[in-house]
């Protein structure tokens, strides 16, 4: 099998001839790259410095291919062009340096103070003020960002032709709805907009998905991918932020109509990207038609045998805590796999990966033990790690 067939076989609840060790680029666990910081980490424990995937925030990559190779993983083929002219992004107009930390500010408003290096050793930002805080500053930030002159159905065929007789999988992402609502809002306005000022909240994501619309659900149309994703974050450690009749009033209609798009267009995958205790949003977006959700983050609670029972054919991708594989915690990494992997591969519809990304405590030494007892479980040969057992 090539990477295509194998994760077409676990999609459907088939048995590939190995189980993939996949991963997206927002939550990549062990299978898409570290961090420079944490890559950095990994060399002085013990990992050759040329293996690749070390990224930093700001979008540079260093050879991703090369950490595939070397330990064994995959991630899918991304879609590499905008069909259309893009909006603008904000853009900074005034820069801050105080100590170890910049405040920048931007020319919708918004101000934020985060670490000068948080390129590579991505934390939080604190938010002062954010893009949108109105109605007047959503009509700003709207005029920006607003995508312009879709391309013709010749120029999206075009510009697809390169995927043709693809062996990887292929993704493509979508505008999302309350967590997009959040990046420019904040959590709280994002929150109390659904009581105060429903109708701006209401015209916040039909902006989205009139994008959504107008730009990429043609080129789902001709391109067929594989999987088709969205990222929200709309919950935290103990569930949403927002209740499940907000839900239905606010979200709902978005991820029902872009679930008809993918189903018509044969898409496998169509997976929100969510991190926090997720669980209850996971019953609503696959009453939606949402089949799959990344990564499930076990300190927050999340159980995936739980969410098995009461899915059996949801697609699982994560799961497993990123925090075995650090310094000292090294012991919990068997237990951790052991109880949990090889009773999901035999129910079929997962990708075991880890909840998130790998943290600057990772030890070399821990990351092979990890991957070779995960490898093992999964019948998996790949990568050229040296296997500790």
């Amino acid at each position: 099998m090539n990477d295509l067939e194998r994760f077409l076989a676990v999609c459907h609840g088939e048995k590939p001839d190995f189980v993939p060790i996949f991963g997206f680029f927002e939550a990549p666990g062990m299978a898409g790259g570290v961090m420079e910081k944490t890559y950095d980490r990994l060399v002085e424990t013990g990992m050759p410095r040329d293996v690749g995937g070390s990224f930093s925030y700001n979008g540079r990559v260093y050879n991703m291919q090369g950490w595939y190779d070397y330990w064994g993983t995959t991630a899918p083929l991304e879609i590499d062009f905008f069909p259309g002219e893009p909006g603008r992004w904000p853009s900074v107009v005034e820069s801050q340096e105080e100590g170890e930390y910049v405040t920048l500010t931007f020319d919708t408003g918004k101000v934020i103070r985060q670490l000068k290096e948080n390129d590579v050793t991505y934390s939080m930002p604190d938010f002062i003020t954010y893009d949108i805080r109105d109605r007047e500053s959503f009509e700003y930030y709207k005029e920006l960002a607003q995508a312009k002159n879709p391309w013709t159905k010749e120029q999206i065929a075009a510009a697809c032709e390169k995927f043709k007789g693809r062996t990887q999988p292929l993704r493509l992402h979508l505008r999302g709805t309350w967590g997009d609502m959040r990046e420019l809002m904040g959590p709280v306005m994002a929150s109390t907009v659904l009581y105060d000022d429903p109708q701006l909240a209401h015209d916040v994501l039909d902006f989205f998905q009139e994008e959504n619309r107008r730009f990429w659900f043609p080129v789902i149309e001709c391109l067929k991918p594989e999987i088709v994703t969205i990222s929200e974050d709309f919950c935290y450690n103990h569930g949403m932020f927002f209740s499940p009749e907000h839900f239905e009033e606010f979200c709902a209609p978005q991820y029902r109509e872009d679930a008809r798009v993918c189903r018509e267009n044969g898409v496998a995958m169509f997976a929100v990207d969510c991190d926090g205790f997720v669980e209850r949003a996971a019953d609503l977006l696959a009453d939606c038609g949402v089949n799959a959700m990344f990564p499930w983050e076990v300190k927050a609670g999340n159980d995936l045998a739980r969410v098995r029972e009461k899915h059996p054919d949801f697609i699982l991708m994560g799961g497993l805590e990123k925090e075995c594989i650090n310094e000292g915690n090294e012991g919990t990494i068997e237990h951790e796999i052991l109880s949990k992997v090889p009773p999901l591969l035999q129910k079929g519809y997962y990708f075991p990966n880890g909840d998130h990304g790998i943290q600057p405590l990772v030890t070399f030494e821990g990351m092979c033990r990890f991957m070779t007892l995960l490898h093992d479980v999964c019948g998996n040969p790949m990568g050229k790690f040296p296997r500790i057992r």
